[in-house]
């Protein structure tokens, strides 16, 4: 039976589910953000421009460039991949209605979970897991650990959106990787 859109999401709301999050492994710490939703607008051929200016118009905030992110009070639109981005927190406006005819819209809310890790300076943890270089305030489509993640680095942490099919696993091999980096640092200071 369906229960409708973001039931999975509301049942972790209610019931307080948190992964066993957060983990504090001396100066490292893995948490979890909470989304109130997560859609997907992939804008139909030649319409970019058009879903921009209608979501400037409506949100003030339009479709940031690749790799990048746009944030307002509580809502974000970010890129994911080409001509794909999610909105987050977008309670306001009936997103169907604004842009139905020109861009398809998914509810991703019970797909995807987000957290943030506040890793050293130096990322040691995402070196361990994740093969590319962090590059300040870019959002990179790329693998943590083997899986497909969404993967922010800035200044107060790194921000990683993996598919909820993976968490448990990915909250996993970064758990280890916060504690052979958090053993070495004891080891050798």
């Amino acid at each position: 039976m369906l229960q409708g859109v973001g039931f999975v999401a509301n049942v972790l709301r209610k019931s307080n589910l948190s992964f066993g999050l957060p983990l504090i492994c001396g100066g490292l710490k893995l948490s979890l953000i909470s989304n109130e939703n997560i859609f997907s607008i992939m804008p139909f051929k030649g319409k970019n421009i058009e879903v921009s200016k209608k979501l400037q118009d409506h949100l003030d905030l339009s479709l940031p460039n690749p790799n990048q992110k746009v944030s307002g009070s509580k809502m974000q639109i970010i890129w994911t991949g080409l001509d794909q981005w999610f909105i987050i927190n977008c309670k306001s406006l009936d997103l169907q209605n604004l842009l139905s005819h020109c861009a398809a819209i998914t509810n991703q809310t019970d797909g995807w979970v987000r957290l943030l890790l506040n890793d050293t300076h130096n990322y040691d943890v995402m070196a361990r897991l994740c093969p590319v270089e962090p590059a300040l305030n870019k959002i990179i489509k790329t693998q943590v650990a083997g899986m497909m993640a969404l993967v922010l680095f800035d200044k107060s942490g790194v921000e990683m959106f993996f598919m909820r099919s993976m968490i448990e696993t990915a909250i996993m091999e970064i758990e280890l990787s916060m504690k052979s980096i958090n053993a070495q640092k004891l080891k050798y200071g």
